[in-house]
């Protein structure tokens, strides 16, 4: 969804030199990423031809394929209202002169986003649902044709409407505009390559081949040469005709997962706001952690704790196994993907050995998005501290 706010949370393989770049390399900015080589997440090819679909993954990748399927990220859109989280959320949210609410279609399938004021109103259908509604839903509607990121989302935690983060309240004067905010260019091509599969060409939206949610193709590049390949038993042909996120440096692998859900440098240059509103960009906060800063050890990746083929796991207990495989004695050591020893240096926590997440990575409320996030800014967290940017 939100370019802005809510969940945006953007060749076929890395050429050798890039998958081997020092540890200590400068993190880019996603468009750094996209415009540079080889296959990179939100990145739009001159085609969707090369495009085979998951179906033709699970082949070869049936248990891969059967977790992912389940997962968060394939639930990251869907077309029309509804999905995961069912209808849209009831209830009116109030913005200034303006009263939003989501209304069911009198003859199509789903639902409006309804805006009235001052005695009038006007609606708009919801073409796509962006999110899984773990923590919220936003729309993008059909107006006249063009698209729009609508104004008000559906958030879980208090099952109602409010504000779409990133956006500001409409000004007053114009109904139709109260909507959304058109969403177009490169922003419209970002968006739908965070939430859906194979939805643009030539970095312009063909959501006619689009996928709704997160699949196979969106991680790993276009699958049909790879696909080719492994028929004709071309087996080195096959392996280098697909993206393989595990082959990345630490850095690298953190910049991937960042492409969607933000990493430092895409924070930085948008000029943060303080504190809490940056808890949910998770590849920025763990960034910002003494443990990655000053190790840039491949145990803190994203993948190293959450698994993309599978549902996230949401028992904080699960955690401790890769807290404790730095900060633990007696280990023998072990070598990372580059060679380097992994040594057992990290200090040990004085107070636990068990739930670490709940202190060190506490939950943080969010106020644009009525939720709380886990905040993966790693550190010791003192009671009465303000949040961290």
């Amino acid at each position: 969804m939100a370019v802005a706010g809510l969940l945006c949370f953007t060749a076929l393989f890395v050429p050798a030199a890039q998958q081997n770049s020092p540890s200590n390399e400068l993190p880019d900015t996603t468009v750094d990423r996209v415009t540079g080589p080889g296959w990179w997440p939100t990145k739009s090819l001159a085609s969707t031809k090369g495009y085979v679909g998951s179906d033709a993954c699970v082949k070869c990748h049936s248990d891969i394929g059967s977790t992912q399927s389940a997962s968060e990220m394939a639930k990251a859109a869907y077309q029309l209202s509804g999905g995961a989280a069912g209808e849209p959320a009831p209830g009116d949210f109030v913005s200034g002169s303006y009263t939003y609410r989501f209304i069911p279609n009198n003859t199509l399938p789903g639902h409006s986003l309804e805006v009235t004021s001052n005695g009038r109103s006007v609606s708009s259908p919801i073409v796509w649902t962006m999110g899984a509604g773990d923590h919220g839903q936003t729309y993008v509607l059909d107006e006249n044709g063009g698209l729009y990121e609508s104004q008000a989302s559906s958030f879980s935690f208090i099952h109602g409407v409010g504000l779409t983060p990133g956006h500001k309240a409409a000004q007053e004067g114009s109904l139709e505009n109260a909507l959304g905010t058109p969403l177009k260019g490169a922003d419209a091509v970002r968006c739908f390559a965070c939430h859906t599969t194979a939805s643009s060409a030539n970095s312009k939206l063909n959501l006619a081949d689009a996928v709704p949610g997160v699949h196979c193709e969106a991680c790993h590049g276009p699958g049909r040469d790879h696909v080719d390949a492994v028929m004709a038993g071309q087996v080195l042909q096959a392996r280098r005709a697909i993206f393989n996120p595990a082959s990345l440096t630490p850095t690298s692998s953190i910049d991937f997962c960042g492409s969607c859900h933000r990493t430092m440098m895409d924070v930085v240059m948008r000029e943060p706001e303080p504190g809490a509103l940056t808890v949910r960009f998770q590849p920025y906060r763990l960034e910002e952690s003494r443990c990655w800063k000053t190790t840039k050890d491949a145990r803190l990746a994203c993948t190293q704790c959450h698994d993309p083929h599978a549902p996230l796991v949401r028992d904080t207990k699960f955690y401790d196994q890769k807290c404790l495989s730095c900060h633990s004695s007696g280990k023998d050591a072990k070598h990372n993907a580059s060679g380097g020893a992994w040594t057992a240096t990290a200090k040990i926590c004085p107070k636990a050995t068990a739930d670490c997440v709940s202190c060190h990575m506490p939950k943080t409320d969010v106020p644009e998005m009525h939720s709380k996030f886990f905040d993966h800014f790693i550190r010791i967290v003192r009671p009465g501290q303000p949040v961290p940017n």
